[in-house]
């Protein structure tokens, strides 16, 4: 208890509270991290089943055969069908793209829906379905269509009304059903809506549960007979692709939070090292009365074990708060119930706390144990006892053990290594520049120059702590909070002003010509393109397995549908890059011109054979070219291109896009009534929501920064701590020599300023960098410089540095000069 009793004694001192501080920012923001990622993880494992509201789901693009059904039914399994594919619901006074989902009796067969029989009411669980003729919507439906309960809204043929509006479905899939909202409703309606059709976009699906045997003996036998044309989905493929969108979010917002946790740790390395200055006399004295080496180790590990229990804990429940503060940012983003929150965080939390400890602390705490016992009569002996070698060696090491613990790969975790480093050294680099620069020319000025300049110059290599650890929380607060509005307001500039903001799909063949001549007299002139669904099923003599790619991309590209289509002509947004395309040669076999970052994906190089199936159909052909696709034209574009007669002998339906302008908007409604099968899509909606979801997630990170900057601000403030004696023999000589209190508070509130222009100038100009490059490498989109953000930066970082300084510092500069005559004499 005596290591216990020591560290409260040191903490009425004042001398361990930014330890403490630094320790509890730090365990704060990696548990935030931790409690929020295992929440949202252990929900999408928790409801694995009810991710498919079945044990297991047949896939099929054409409806589900009866035999089918009835077959698996004869083998004691429950069954229910599902169909699931975009349209447009209208009413009296709007229209909307909804993803319509009609479900049959029994379903979900795994987990359960929840519906309010009115706005404002209770959850419920319903008894069943909607009833035919009835429907139940999302509330997001009620505000954009005007609706109520008791209303009725148009959906193709049928006329359905709003029976309750829907809170939860178990199988809510991600795509376009993640970005529309959902209308349910009775499967024994959708043949009355007259919207499905040879080719439409519809998931049909034959949901089943039942004994594992009995499953294992109808799916086998499905697919036997109908090879790729029909897809098996079990609960834990549905989970995978969520479970790694979670993963990686994990990892990126815990290398945010180890940023924090490295800024924290040089505060850490600061307050230690002039704590342990502190208590070499101390130590020494201890060491004369008889006090082993051990014995102070012991001492030293005590006090550290004991300041970590109580900073973990603290900042596990700070960390517990910032959890909760993020899953409100991203509410909307979530559309399940979390489990309760577990305890792995807290123990996460006390590693940290003890990695940071190890790390930054005892190495230097740990010297004190060879504290000469002479020093107790010689203050000079053991001046050079705290060397800075080892701590810095121990602390980088404690930094690339937390880089590969949270990366999870070497390559990841050398990246990072990297990037964080050569940030690191940039910003040293310039920060010292600038500093020693402004030393070099104070010497040249006089004394009046040096004099203003003194705070400064005077401890040049503190200054350049303060301005790169400030600097970074500003620069990552930035790049979040500023660069990234740039580079999405840089990419939707990039958009024409004429580019398509609307796409017809699921247009019929027997429907093109009408559909035409609507729009040639709305005066809109448009190209309609054939396109086919189909499934990669063979490369060259193998088939295509979802399991044999390593990449989560390649995967789903190997599980999905792709859209085909085929033409003469190559459009203007693409460019071949390899190959030939078919109209410069002469060659009538089937060829297929592929996009090449799907190529490079999937595998796919010039001369190999792709065969594509679709309702029960396989066609086969050999890739002849591969294109560059300029996406953001916004036109009609695809992955896979074929020449002429190579889909012939398979469905197909039409689509096209085009620029509506706003205030033709009945256009679109019209054809929509006329055709109810034609599904229109609202590119400026999908912007919008894919904004709001960049939003969301950054606000995420920006808390992360936020607590970076905070450690920064720590830094700032231990900096100020170990020259605090200095300040006030300084403050005290100044008064002894006239100088006035006033000019004395003037001369720190300079230094003060200075250091947080240039932190704030090197944030705002490290973070436009980082943006070019985001810009350039991953987007290829011009980003100009901003010098708004600099000046923003550099005003940003005045204020929290002067605020820090002046709170920190106030106490140095009350030194009588009586004080400095006495200590002289």
């Amino acid at each position: 208890m005596l290591a216990l009793r020591l560290l409260y004694r040191d903490w009425r001192g004042g001398e361990l509270r930014l330890l403490a501080l630094a320790l509890i920012i730090a365990v704060a923001a990696v548990t935030g991290v931790s409690w929020l990622a295992d929440r949202v993880a252990g929900a999408t494992e928790a409801r694995a089943a009810d991710l498919l509201a079945a044990d297991r789901a047949v896939e099929y693009p054409r409806r589900i055969p009866n035999d089918w059904q009835a077959d698996a039914e004869s083998r004691g399994l429950t069954t229910a069908r599902t169909a699931v594919f975009p349209t447009v619901v209208l009413n009296d006074a709007a229209s909307r793209l909804v993803s319509a989902k009609a479900v049959s009796d029994r379903y979900p067969l795994r987990g359960s829906l929840r519906i309010q029989p009115r706005a404002g009411a209770e959850e419920v669980v319903p008894d069943g379905i909607p009833a035919p003729g009835t429907a139940w919507i999302e509330s997001r439906l009620l505000g954009l269509l005007d609706v109520s309960v008791g209303d009725t809204l148009e959906i193709g043929a049928q006329t359905l009304e709003v029976a309750g509006i829907l809170s939860f479905e178990p199988d809510r899939g991600q795509g376009f059903g993640g970005l529309a909202p959902r209308l349910m409703f009775n499967h024994a309606d959708l043949a009355a809506t007259e919207l499905i059709g040879e080719g439409s976009r519809v998931r049909h699906k034959l949901l089943l549960a039942g004994p594992r045997p009995a499953l294992d003996g109808f799916t086998d036998q499905l697919v036997a007979r109908e090879g790729n044309a029909v897809e098996i989905e079990r609960p834990s493929e549905q989970g995978r692709g969520a479970s790694e969108v979670i993963e990686q979010a994990k990892r990126f917002l815990g290398l945010a939070a180890l940023l924090t946790v490295i800024v924290a740790g040089v505060a850490v390395l600061l307050t230690v090292r002039h704590y342990a200055e502190r208590q070499i006399t101390g130590v020494a004295v201890m060491r004369a009365i008889g006090a082993t080496r051990r014995q102070v180790l012991a001492l030293m590990i005590g006090k550290l074990l004991w300041l970590g229990l109580f900073a973990g804990a603290i900042g596990a429940g700070l960390g517990y708060l910032l959890h909760l503060g993020m899953l409100a940012l991203v509410a909307e983003l979530l559309d399940t119930r979390l489990p309760p929150a577990g305890w792995q965080p807290l123990a996460t939390g006390w590693l940290t706390a003890a990695a940071a400890l190890v790390g930054f602390a005892l190495p230097t705490l740990a010297r004190l144990r060879n504290a000469p016992p002479m020093r107790v009569l010689r203050q000079d002996l053991g001046s050079g006892l705290l060397g800075a070698g080892v701590p810095l060696l121990a602390a980088a090491g404690v930094i690339i053990a937390l880089m590969a613990w949270q990366a999870g790969d070497p390559r990841v975790t050398l990246s990072v290594l990297g990037a964080v480093t050569a940030t690191l050294a940039l910003l040293t680099a310039v920060a010292a520049a600038v500093v020693y620069g402004a030393r070099a020319w104070s010497r040249r000025g006089g004394n009046r120059r040096l004099l203003w300049l003194t705070g400064f110059t005077r401890r040049p290599v503190t200054a350049v702590i303060q301005i790169v650890a400030v600097g970074v929380g500003l620069m990552s607060l930035f790049l979040l909070a500023v660069v990234r509005n740039d580079l999405l307001s840089a990419w939707e500039s990039e958009i024409p002003a004429d580019a398509p903001n609307q796409f017809l799909i699921n247009i019929q063949p027997d429907e093109l010509d009408g559909v035409r001549s609507r729009l040639a007299e709305a005066q809109i002139d448009t190209r309609f393109y054939p396109m086919v669904r189909a499934r990669l099923t063979g490369l060259n003599d193998a088939a295509v397995q979802a399991g044999d790619y390593e990449s989560a991309q390649a995967r789903r590209l190997a599980r999905r549908e792709f859209n085909l289509s085929w033409t003469t002509e190559l459009q203007s947004d693409n460019r071949i890059v390899a190959g030939e395309w078919w109209g410069d040669v002469d060659d009538p076999s089937p060829q297929l011109s592929v996009e090449t970052d799907f190529a490079e994906e999937i595998g796919v190089e010039l001369g190999d054979r792709m065969t594509f199936s679709s309702g029960g159909q396989r066609v086969t052909a050999r890739v002849t070219s591969l294109r560059e696709v300029r996406w953001e034209s916004f036109n009609v574009n695809f992955f896979v291109l074929a020449s002429p007669g190579t889909f012939d002998d398979l469905p197909a339906t039409w689509l096209t896009s085009f620029h509506l302008p706003s205030d033709q908007g009945q256009v679109l409604n019209d054809l929509v009534r006329a055709y109810p099968s034609v599904t229109p899509i609202d590119v400026s909606s999908v912007l919008r929501i894919v904004r709001t979801i960049i939003d969301q997630g950054s606000s995420v990170v920006e808390l992360m920064a936020l607590l970076t900057l905070a450690a920064g601000v720590l830094v700032l403030l231990a900096a100020l701590q170990i020259t605090g004696e200095q300040r006030r023999f300084e403050s005290a000589l100044l008064r002894a020599l006239g100088a006035s209190g006033r000019r004395i508070r003037r001369m720190a509130r300079l230094e003060f300023w200075l250091v947080g222009l240039v932190a704030g100038s090197l944030a705002g100009l490290a973070a436009t960098a980082a943006g070019m490059v985001v810009a350039e490498v991953l987007f290829s989109l011009d980003y100009p410089f901003r010098p708004l953000t600099l000046v923003v930066g550099a005003l940003v970082g005045l204020v929290t540095v002067w605020a820090a300084g002046a709170l920190g510092a106030r106490r140095y500069y009350r030194a009588s000069p009586m004080r400095l005559l006495r200590e002289g004499g």
